[in-house]
């Protein structure tokens, strides 16, 4: 019996930082820029697994929660880093998917001296995992599952609403710009999402502004990040609650909606209310920020005040 599964994408994060890196104001957003041809030196270089999938698995793993990942790698050194990293922290890797054939998911990040980044993503095997690879009878013993992004694959997605809809399984969701454009486009309609806790931030709900009444009246919380600004919780009766961020400095930003979510859905299965499940978000996310990686500052259960 599990606790909490974890269905996405597994990569290794390599993470750049260099004051060198020069940002750009535009009307579409800040640019990070780097001179054609030109050359940087790097002050910091780290790297470590990444990928929501796997982001949630160790967070859930550290709050307690007996947790499985089921994820897509390549059978090279960085699906090992992946499956090594998972194993240390505790993590059920027996659904791991392994494929000869694939390489494992890369990302390089780029980070400005204020913490700010662009991301490099090659996805690899992290999109192509299936609905056949799902073990479902490890869903069927697992009391939460945790969605991240599947590429959206639609099979996938609706056989796992279908396994949802007719158990007593949890299930939150922070679903990929893809799946986005696929609510929004009607493609998956807000009544058929048999979702506890829907997730995303300002930016990815501004893609669902035609459904998102329509959204909020289906599903019970509806949470919208907003980074620095705080971000607000919509509940299924239009109850509205509003949360602020911490105020701390940030090394880098990776990780950062992946670890608030972690300890927002802690809270909730632990019996916590809204506004403490919002603590634990902000005190999850405010943690990882400060450090490399999306992992390094994930929290014990530990350390939040029961």
């Amino acid at each position: 019996m599990h606790d909490v599964t974890t269905i996405g994408s597994a990569t290794v994060d390599i993470f750049m930082k260099s004051p060198d890196f020069q940002l750009q104001p535009t009307q579409e957003g800040v640019l990070l820029c780097q001179t054609y041809g030109g050359k940087i030196d790097v002050d910091e270089f780290f790297w470590q697994s990444g990928g929501a999938g796997t982001n949630t698995a160790v967070g859930f793993s550290r709050m307690g929660f007996r947790t499985a990942a089921v994820v897509e790698i390549g059978k090279d050194i960085f699906g090992q880093n992946v499956y090594d990293e998972l194993q240390k922290e505790h993590v059920d890797t027996n659904y791991i998917v392994s494929e000869v054939n694939e390489q494992t998911a890369v990302s390089t990040v780029l980070i400005s001296g204020q913490g700010g980044r662009s991301i490099l993503t090659h996805r690899g095997a992290s999109g192509m995992l299936e609905a056949r690879d799902v073990p479902w009878d490890l869903l069927q013993n697992s009391r939460w599952v945790h969605l991240s992004n599947v590429s959206a694959n639609t099979e996938l997605l609706f056989q796992l609403f279908d396994h949802i809809r007719s158990s007593l399984i949890g299930l939150s969701w922070n679903p990929g710009r893809k799946e986005l454009e696929l609510i929004a486009d009607g493609k998956i309609q807000p009544a058929h999402i048999p979702c506890d806790i829907l997730m995303m931030n300002k930016e990815e709900w501004e893609i669902l502004k035609p459904v998102q009444e329509v959204l909020i009246e289906n599903i019970e919380q509806v949470v919208i990040t907003d980074g620095k600004n705080g971000g607000n919780v919509y509940m299924k009766h239009h109850y509205d609650y509003q949360y602020k961020a911490s105020e701390v400095k940030a090394v880098q930003e990776t990780g950062a909606g992946d670890a608030f979510l972690v300890g927002y859905v802690s809270a909730h299965i632990l019996g916590k209310d809204i506004e403490e499940a919002c603590q634990w978000g902000v005190k999850n996310a405010s943690s990882v920020i400060q450090n490399m990686g999306a992992k390094t500052g994930l929290l014990h259960r530990r350390d939040f005040s029961m």
